[in-house]
């Protein structure tokens, strides 16, 4: 090993010469080269004074030291050469103060021994204080490694990588050397000897780098991503040597217990690393931290959005539950809700993350603090009392009372409330300023239009769908009038050949009553058929004629009718077919064996029509997102899906309402509200039956 090791400094200390001659023959008077020749310069010095070490093997143990120091602090004032064109910030600048005073006062306290300082002022030479100086030095160089290649341009890479990849490995085989020598008190033998062979491969790299590089004038510039991450890969480093040290002494005065100890800290500690590491809060208390000392401006905007961007064009999830992410991301928020405006111009809960609502919640669009929210993009923090000292412009106390609400954040777009977005306190308490606020307000636009750009464009494909089912009907016109033609033919000869007076009557009246029917659906399709003509009719009527058509499914509805006698204002065919659509889905979720009931009630200004089964039930997902869309069914070719869609739409066009109550397993309830008829004794038109669109 002895040989081996003086080989390989000795080839180290040659690779160094040759690459010093032609680093110095291509000079051309730049600083930074310049400082590049001394390091490689230092380096061969360096190598011999090893090779001579190690050959005489009574050199002292400082002198060995001191070439080490002397080794990694010129190469870390080469490197921070490189960013004389970068204003740092105040952390990387107090960063480079630091390491350079470090090596000074290593190289300094190495020189110990010699002048007799040391002993003079009481303070004894320690092999361990040079040992972890060295560490230090080694990560620090790593750290401005990773700073310059992050934070170059992208074009410049190119002629930077060769020098970050040869400076890397050193400063990083530095690292594992010396936390080899920190943790056991020596060196590793074998990594010691190798390190001049790898040193000497390090050289042909340098001097393409110098070769891409001939000026050495690179424009860098920070980013706060680069800052946070190299931030904490400094804390981590400290704390792996911290916890290497503690080791260390450990171990040295624990006995028989020491090397126990030693390696239950060692466990403990990267348990407790890795704990922190993987910690939300922990991230977000350093970013605050950083932001808070060595930024001007607390938001990195292209970064912040770029990852609104990303986030929003992201498809894993659902685009509202993209949205509640993209807001609440901004104020590192773990949880959030989205509100958005229903049919009936309420606020309603669409999408929820990590924050849950109370099942049924609405709030009225006309709440006063909605209103400040749509004029002056006004957001909320709970936390403060209500804008201007009105009582009135508070925030809900529905959203108020959300498991830690902290912010209300508006999607205006074009001057309309959209809906908006409930954050929760973010990881790490902070001030909430006027960066936030003016970052909330573009952030929240640019959802906004994001929100409505997505129902425009589901309400078109709605729109196209229901082109494809009217191109669809003229087919069905055509089957139907052939079919309406064969029927009549059917009556023709019926008269002439009845034998059974009743079979035939009853015949009759069923293929008139058929023909009648498709000749009007036919009217319909084509768009010939006059306009539906309501008129006050007893909603007892409707019941009765809606229940006489779903008599022969099972299982038959259980019928409880309201006492007193109810009036609406509707077509009795279309209401009737609209219920009878209702109670036939009841019957079909309930099955031959289960139960459905109908009940009527009288509330004020109101009549309110019960469905209720016992059947499979559905969750909130399937009620809001799909029972109600067009063309969607579960009954595979049984159904066309548009039966419910069409119930709703003739309700609401009555002035009514209908609810959907349901729970998996338990069955489902469709509430049906329709205004009442004036009591006065109008005349009851009942206009000339039409079929149910």
């Amino acid at each position: 090993m002895h040989v081996i090791i003086i080989a390989s400094y000795l080839t180290a200390a040659a690779a160094f010469l040759v690459g010093t001659a032609l680093l110095g023959a291509g000079w051309r008077g730049q600083r930074t080269g310049a400082l590049l020749v001394l390091a490689t310069m230092i380096s061969i010095l360096w190598g011999v004074f090893l090779a001579y070490a190690e050959w005489q093997r009574t050199v002292a143990v400082h002198w060995i030291l001191l070439a080490e120091v002397l080794h990694y602090g010129a190469w870390i004032v080469f490197v921070s050469a490189l960013f004389s064109t970068w204003p740092m910030s105040g952390m990387l600048r107090g960063l480079h103060v630091v390491a350079h005073a470090l090596w000074v006062v290593l190289a300094l306290y190495c020189l110990g021994p010699l002048t007799g300082l040391a002993q003079a002022a009481g303070l004894p030479f320690s092999v361990n204080v040079p040992l972890v100086g060295v560490l230090v030095l080694a990560l620090t160089g790593l750290v401005f490694l990773e700073q310059i290649y992050r934070n170059v341009q992208r074009e410049q890479r190119w002629a930077l990588k060769f020098l970050v990849i040869a400076l890397g490995l050193l400063f990083a085989y530095g690292i594992f050397l010396y936390s080899y020598a920190v943790l056991y008190r020596q060196f590793n033998a074998s990594a010691w000897a190798a390190r001049g062979f790898i040193d000497a491969l390090l050289v042909p790299l340098l001097l393409v780098a110098a070769a891409r590089n001939p000026q050495w004038s690179l424009d860098v510039g920070v980013s706060r991503r680069a800052v946070f991450y190299s931030t904490s890969l400094l804390v981590v480093a400290l704390y792996i040597i911290a916890t290497a040290i503690g080791g260390y002494y450990v171990r040295l005065y624990g006995g028989d217990w020491g090397r126990v100890a030693e390696i239950t800290l060692v466990c403990f500690a990267l348990l407790l690393v890795l704990l922190i590491a993987f910690s939300g809060q922990a991230r977000s208390r350093l970013r605050v931290f950083l932001h808070k000392n060595f930024f001007s401006f607390r938001h990195d905007y292209r970064e912040e959005w770029l990852r609104l961007t990303a986030t929003l064009s992201a498809g894993d999830t659902e685009l509202p539950q993209r949205a509640v992410h993209a807001i609440a991301q901004i104020m590192d928020s773990p949880a959030g809700a989205l509100f958005t405006r229903d049919d009936a111009d309420d606020f309603v809960a669409e999408a929820r993350w990590n924050m849950p609502t109370p099942a049924g919640l609405k709030l009225p669009a006309s709440v006063p603090a909605f209103g400040l929210m749509q004029t002056r993009r006004w957001i909320y923090d709970l936390s403060e009392p209500p804008p201007l000292g009105d009582e009135q412009l508070r925030a809900p106390a529905e959203l108020t009372g959300l498991p830690h609400a902290w912010l209300l954040v508006p999607l205006v777009l074009e001057d309309r409330l959209v809906g908006f977005v409930v954050l929760a306190h973010a990881r790490a308490r902070r001030a909430f300023d006027w960066e936030d606020i003016d970052l909330l307000r573009a952030a929240g636009s640019q959802v906004a239009g994001i929100l409505a750009q997505a129902v425009d464009a589901r309400r078109l494909a709605e729109a196209r769908q229901f082109e494809g089912f009217n191109r669809l009907t003229a087919f069905l016109m055509h089957d139907l009038k052939n079919l309406a033609a064969q029927q009549s033919l059917l009556l023709q000869n019926a008269e002439r050949h009845r034998h059974n007076p009743a079979f035939v009557d009853d015949m009759l009246a069923t293929v008139a009553n058929s023909v009648q029917r498709i000749s009007r659906l036919l009217e319909q399709l084509r768009g010939d058929a006059a306009p539906a003509r309501h008129g006050r009719v007893p909603l007892a009527a409707v019941l009765d004629k809606a229940l006489d058509e779903c008599h022969a499914q099972s299982p038959r509805p259980q019928y409880l009718p309201a006492t007193d006698e109810l009036w609406v204002q509707t077509d009795t065919d279309q209401l009737a077919t609209v219920l009878g659509h209702v109670i036939r889905n009841a019957q079909d979720a309930a099955q031959a064996h289960g139960h459905v009931t109908l009940r009527v009630r009288h509330e004020t200004g109101h009549a309110t029509i019960e469905i209720e089964d016992d059947g499979a039930g559905m969750d909130e997902d399937f009620i809001h997102n799909r029972l109600f869309k067009p063309f969607f069914t579960t009954k595979a070719s049984k159904g066309m899906g548009i039966g419910a869609y069409q119930a709703r739409a003739y309700v609401h066009s009555l002035g009514g309402t209908m609810r959907v109550d349901s729970t998996p397993g338990q069955g489902s309830v469709f509430t049906i509200q329709l205004p009442l008829a004036e009591p006065a004794g109008a005349a009851v038109v009942t206009g000339k039956p039409q079929a149910a669109p």
